[in-house]
């Protein structure tokens, strides 16, 4: 069985800097030491910290983000966890999604399914794709 996530030094870090731009955000003594922060702006640096701790606790929670064995995979798909037998896998590969207007390129892992394709990103996998997609591709071959 092989599993991959995100390293928990990495939620750890996401945690701790989600609840300090948190507490920024909501005590005006300590937002006043990090610089001139109007109200609009607070709320700001509120949200980023309450965004950071909700991704920070889901990485912690859903863990393993993806798992391979003999029975298939199981991978988080979004906040639920999804069991796919081997038969229901057609192919794994790794990519790059592209957002063209703004240049931002996320290198992915995609399970194509008979339901359709799932995505993984590099974040969730704590690993890179193409090393991901190799040796769930080969475990899928080799169970045949």
């Amino acid at each position: 069985a092989h599993t991959w996530s995100p390293s928990w030094w990495r939620v750890a870090g996401c945690a701790l800097a989600g609840a300090f731009l948190l507490a920024a955000g909501a005590v005006g003594a300590l937002a006043a030491r990090l610089g001139p922060l109007d109200g609009p702006g607070r709320l700001l640096v509120g949200i980023v910290g309450a965004g950071l701790l909700l991704l920070a606790g889901r990485d912690a929670l859903a863990r393993p983000a993806l798992h391979v064995d003999q029975g298939g995979v199981d991978l988080v798909d979004g906040i639920h966890r999804r069991h796919l037998p081997w038969a229901a896998v057609l192919r794994v590969r790794a990519g790059t999604l592209t957002r063209s207007r703004r240049a931002v390129h996320v290198r992915v892992l995609t399970v194509e399914t008979i339901d359709g394709p799932l995505m993984l990103s590099r974040r969730q996998l704590g690993a890179e794709p193409e090393r991901v997609a190799e040796t769930v591709e080969e475990i899928r071959l080799r169970l045949r």
